[in-house]
């Protein structure tokens, strides 16, 4: 038992609107502040204690964010509607309080006072030596600030590099009716947070691993050759080039996406039809599930991950269903 952690607590504000207009257009707002005290948090510590960790009441947290709802009848009719949605939501998260004001560092992350809760920290990647083929990474001067780059990554200068944490997020889809047949769509979309793509330490290693199987360089990629090469990735050295894989910004990416969640396709016979073969209701439709997805993220799948870790995790599955409605 630890006397010493207590529960988390929340104050919560919120405003909202909600209103319709011509019993057409509907629209839902409502913007909150969350402030979290007493934030529970799972202190790491070193495995030849015999223990992986304790929590700790460590500090606070403030949520500040809206969300937003719009829909439309945009045409509606006796025999014919079609209607449109859209929602989205903008969350800013910042840590307010730690114990005695010291940062916590918890794998590649850091909490810190003024900071996002999601924030990264580590090494900055500073691209290749056109010269050498040579890694490099960032050297900050502690005094003056200076930043100079160096191909020593035990040289380089753990620092914050962005956030797992979304700039915004949302989703939109449309609906179509005549008559007895029916099309509906949803699509989900993520912009501006960063993944940690761990499983690239392995696969996108430089020859550090020469007995795996290397990865396929992304559209866009190169790797360096001969002197006076721009390229996004060092030389390939059979055992390593200078630490090149170890943990940096250089496996942190783009997790924006836009992915059709859902799309139907149905057709219910009229009624007058299912009444004289002793139904009330007749329903066939063809279903598909994340049939497609965009996304400059180089993993399998940019929604996968553990606070915003990838690591050969099984992607969202696509799936089609044909489907059968009857009622008596």
């Amino acid at each position: 038992g630890n006397e010493d952690v207590a529960w988390e607590k929340s104050f919560q504000t919120n405003f909202g609107l909600d209103f319709r207009i011509f019993d057409r257009i509907g629209l839902t707002f409502d913007y909150y502040i969350k402030d979290t005290s007493d934030l529970l948090y799972f202190v790491k510590i070193p495995d030849v204690t015999g223990y992986s960790g304790y929590w700790e009441n460590i500090g606070g947290v403030k949520n500040t964010g809206f969300e937003a709802f719009i829909d439309a009848d945009v045409i509606r009719n006796e025999d014919f509607l079609w209607a449109l949605n859209f929602n989205i939501g903008i969350n800013n998260n910042e840590v307010t309080e730690l114990f005695e004001g010291e940062p916590i560092i918890n794998g590649n992350k850091r909490l810190n006072e003024g900071q996002d809760i999601n924030t990264w920290y580590m090494r900055k990647w500073a691209g290749v030596d056109s010269a050498n083929g040579d890694p490099l990474w960032e050297v900050v001067d502690e005094t003056t600030g200076e930043v100079t780059t160096t191909n020593n990554w035990n040289d380089a200068t753990q620092q914050e590099v962005g956030a797992s944490t979304p700039d915004y997020y949302g989703g939109f889809g449309t609906v179509f009716n005549y008559k007895g047949l029916s099309l509906s769509a949803n699509f989900a979309f993520s912009k501006g947070n960063l993944i940690y793509n761990s499983s690239r330490e392995l696969y996108d290693a430089d020859g550090a691993y020469p007995t795996y199987n290397q990865q396929i360089l992304a559209d866009g990629w190169s790797r360096w050759e001969q002197p006076g090469d721009v390229a996004t990735h060092p030389k390939l050295i059979n055992g390593g080039n200078n630490l090149s894989n170890k943990v940096s910004s250089r496996y942190l990416e783009d997790g924006s996406y836009l992915r059709m969640r859902n799309v139907r396709l149905g057709y219910t016979l009229p009624s007058d039809w299912v009444q004289n073969i002793g139904m009330s209701n007749f329903n066939i439709y063809l279903s598909g599930d994340n049939l497609w997805t965009t996304s400059d993220f180089s993993g399998m799948d940019p929604e996968v991950g553990v606070n915003g870790n990838y690591s050969s995790l099984y992607p969202v599955s696509q799936r089609l269903t044909l489907g059968l409605s009857i009622s008596f």
